[in-house]
């Protein structure tokens, strides 16, 4: 292909990250190119949330609604024991929404990917079955080779080909090989396979509610429903023995076999107090055994390529946090292009002013959030999997006395500090928290040039990192200082023998030795 005049960007990976990059780039204006090496919304997977961020972003690109028409609103939540009883509860989705603004929506990952193609105002510019084998990246183009001999051309490459990316790979090399040292085997082994999950969909089954979020923990493995009235999504995470759990670039697979094998071991474990998870598996739609890997890398873009998505930052299902953070990757990819463009008008911006625009305004800017995520979907994961004493500790005796209120809350903070594209205007919805973005943009209006005052320190909603080492010292300080009180008020109110002492009419407290009183 010829080199084209327009700046144009070249999209490696045509799933949520990719998609939604080619929706924000089109309401900038800037062209672009996506290449998937399979087919646009594949079978593969089950089903992805949206959280209110997420929906967010798809309002402002005005695909919002037909997204929304395919599938139903989540409800409450349920924490169980390894016998299926609820030990807590509570109107969670309902506390996010009131929160953040947007509901939480969760519905087939095929559904959304086909909804997000349908979307797109020029389809022609989708190639399926475009395997990528090389970039070459000279006098200022970037020009990606398939394997079949196909060449395109364009001025930044975006890797958002998933966790085990060709592009990411080619940038790595290239890399080491201008800057030797530059990637190290430290970054490359950044993801960590610990866990691995069987992620499926079944039909409904009786007892369990059609909107509502199940999770019920066991010794280092973990049941998570999210239901639909026509379907359930189900996802048992399992905690790795350490001789299995591994690094890049080993990559696990797993059989049919394997898959059979576990569930034979977990059939007959309760997932409510009314059903196992064998009925869900005779009433099993699709289902796949995967690796779960983890991490966040320290590189996100090199020369004219860029990573985003899973190519550079992996989460743990559990927090169902990670499609939304692709998302944002492709905002604020979007964001610096368009910026940047801007700044230079009548021409193409060079190879140097393209990488430090995309590590500063892009890298420097995602990835300490990215890290955030990450944790706290890892501390969720072994939380609720019971792996440790303090993740047992945690889950299932600390989390009734915080409350799952407060959980819905920490999530819609980390909701409400998610970017938006910077130049489309669009009336938002907004909960009691607020959008700290365009609270930011209505104080920097409002106070004309002066200072902002600063916000207090210490843990809030919207710094929250997430996991039990967030909360365990707080929440038990806590208990200790109200185990202490309750003692000391039982002490002085009950004018009776308290281990060894008592209390007088006088309310003073005098050592009470019963044997010397017989004696006298």
């Amino acid at each position: 292909m010829q080199k084209s005049s327009q700046f144009r960007v070249i999209i490696v990976g045509a799933g949520v990250t990719g998609l939604t990059l080619a929706h924000c780039l089109t309401k900038a204006g800037i062209d672009w190119v996506l290449l998937d090496k399979g087919v646009v919304a594949p079978s593969f997977g089950t089903t992805i949330t949206l959280q209110p961020h997420g929906c967010r972003i798809l309002h402002q690109l005005g695909c919002l609604d037909a997204v929304l028409a395919k599938c139903d609103t989540m409800g409450g939540a349920q924490c169980r024991d390894p016998t299926g009883k609820s030990f807590v509860s509570n109107d969670f989705f309902g506390v996010v929404r009131k929160f953040a603004g947007y509901d939480t929506r969760t519905l087939d990952r095929q559904v959304f990917l086909r909804e997000l193609y349908e979307l797109l105002p020029d389809k022609s510019q989708v190639y399926e079955k475009a395997r990528v084998e090389e970039i070459i990246v000279e006098n200022s183009v970037a020009r990606v080779i398939l394997a079949d001999g196909r060449e395109f051309v364009g001025d930044v490459v975006v890797g958002s080909d998933g966790v085990h990316s060709k592009v990411r790979e080619i940038m790595w090399d290239k890399a080491n090989a201008l800057h030797p040292g530059m990637i190290t085997v430290d970054e490359k082994r950044a993801m960590v396979t610990q866990y691995n999950a069987i992620v499926m969909a079944s039909s409904p089954v009786p007892g369990i509610g059609a909107h509502d979020m199940e999770i019920t923990s066991n010794g280092k493995y973990s049941f998570l429903l999210l239901c639909q009235p026509e379907w359930i999504s189900i996802i048992v995470h399992s905690k790795l023995p350490e001789d299995q759990q591994c690094t890049w670039p080993t990559r696990r697979r797993y059989t049919e076999t394997d898959m059979e094998a576990l569930v034979s071991k977990i059939s007959e474990r309760p997932v409510t107090d009314t059903v196992v998870f064998g009925e869900l598996w005779k009433r099993r739609l699709k289902a796949q055994m995967i690796s779960l890997e983890e991490g966040v890398l320290e590189h996100w873009t090199f020369g004219r390529i860029v990573l985003a998505g899973d190519a550079v930052h992996k989460v743990t299902p559990n927090s169902a946090l990670g499609g939304n953070t692709a998302m944002e990757d492709a905002v604020v990819i979007t964001n610096t292009l368009h910026a940047l463009l801007a700044r230079h008008p009548n021409k193409k911006p060079s190879d140097v002013e393209l990488y430090d625009a995309m590590r500063q305004e892009y890298q420097n800017t995602r990835v300490e959030r990215a890290q955030a995520i990450v944790k706290a979907g890892g501390a969720l994961t072994r939380q609720q999997a019971y792996d440790g004493w303090k993740a047992y500790i945690t889950q299932r005796w600390l989390t009734p006395i915080i409350g799952l209120d407060t959980l819905a809350q920490k999530i819609a903070g980390l909701c409400v500090t998610a970017p938006k594209l910077s130049f489309v205007e669009f009336e938002e919805k907004r909960g009691i928290m607020g959008w700290q973005d365009t609270m930011e943009a209505e104080k920097k209006y409002a106070l004309k040039g002066r200072a902002a005052k600063k916000g207090r320190t210490g843990m809030t909603w919207n710094n929250w990192n997430g996991g039990f080492e967030a909360v365990f010292p707080h929440v038990m300080a806590i208990v200790a200082a109200l185990w202490l009180a309750i003692w000391v008020f039982h002490l002085i109110a009950s004018r009776d023998h308290v281990f060894g002492f008592r209390s007088d009419r006088t309310g003073f407290v005098e050592l009470y030795n019963a044997s010397l009183r017989e004696a006298s």
